[in-house]
């Protein structure tokens, strides 16, 4: 079973939104998946409350994946021990952890009973200071260990990107399009050790609430009068949820 933690060190960085990609990347690849969210404003833990509230006009909305549950994270470090164990016995391929801003320890306790830790990271100039903060943070926390104790694999995953951003990633000469700073603070994210793909920005990552998870909600507009322009943009948004997930495979092989 693979264990995953998102941190960042700031709200609105993107945490969620990474947990709800990835598991539906996971779910469209025949996982079974539990989200524990441990985050203040619990918009993970009312994912399913959103889905089933959201209003869809059309495509007739389809059940929830039996194969996704959303858990409270335990009261102790113990607690979340026999959680994993529980859930390991029970045949879950995939957990991740969802986390409140900021360094707090049960933050650290969560990393340390993990086998990565992702830091969601928007390469823009008034974000880039709490990508860097939650890396050192996760260096001091790795100085922290014995030598030789196990500690999880940490990852940088580039979200909400824009077009040029993209270009400038991926393209010869496509750094140049960009201004100075943002060239600087893109360089810059690109040097921590992070996963080899870039999220783009979509409205359909604005909309995951409303959505629910992405392969049943593409399916779902496949098959409506109308829908196909909407099933081709969630398609896209899953294929790219698909490298996310390919890439974290190959950090932490099943």
């Amino acid at each position: 079973m693979q264990v995953i933690t998102i941190v960042q060190t700031k709200g609105g960085s993107g945490k969620t939104t990474t947990a709800m990609l990835i598991a539906s990347a996971a779910l469209d690849a025949g996982r079974r998946v539990t989200l524990i969210d441990g985050d203040v404003n619990a918009q993970l833990g009312r994912w399913r409350d959103s889905f089933d509230l959201a209003a869809w006009d059309g495509p007739k909305k389809p059940a929830w994946p039996d194969a996704l549950s959303i858990l409270s994270p335990p009261d102790s470090v113990q607690g979340l021990l026999s959680l994993l164990e529980s859930e390991e016995a029970a045949g879950t391929d995939l957990v991740i952890l969802d986390t409140r801003p900021g360094t707090h320890a049960d933050t650290e306790d969560f990393c340390l009973l993990s086998d990565l830790v992702l830091i969601p990271a928007r390469p823009v100039y008034a974000e880039w200071e709490m990508t860097h903060r939650a890396a050192l943070w996760m260096d001091d926390l790795r100085a922290s260990i014995a030598a030789g104790e196990r500690f999880p694999e940490v990852r940088v995953l580039v979200i909400d990107a824009g077009p040029k951003i993209i270009d400038a990633a991926t393209r010869d000469g496509g750094m140049s399009l960009l201004p100075k700073r943002d060239q600087d603070v893109l360089m810059e994210i690109l040097r921590l050790d992070h996963l080899d793909v870039i999220v783009p920005h979509s409205k359909i990552l604005e909309q995951l609430g409303f959505h629910g998870p992405l392969g049943p909600a593409a399916a779902a507009n496949a098959r409506a009068p109308g829908g196909r322009l909407m099933a081709e943009a969630i398609t896209r948004q899953l294929e790219v949820a698909g490298l996310v997930l390919a890439g974290i495979d190959e950090v932490i092989p099943r």
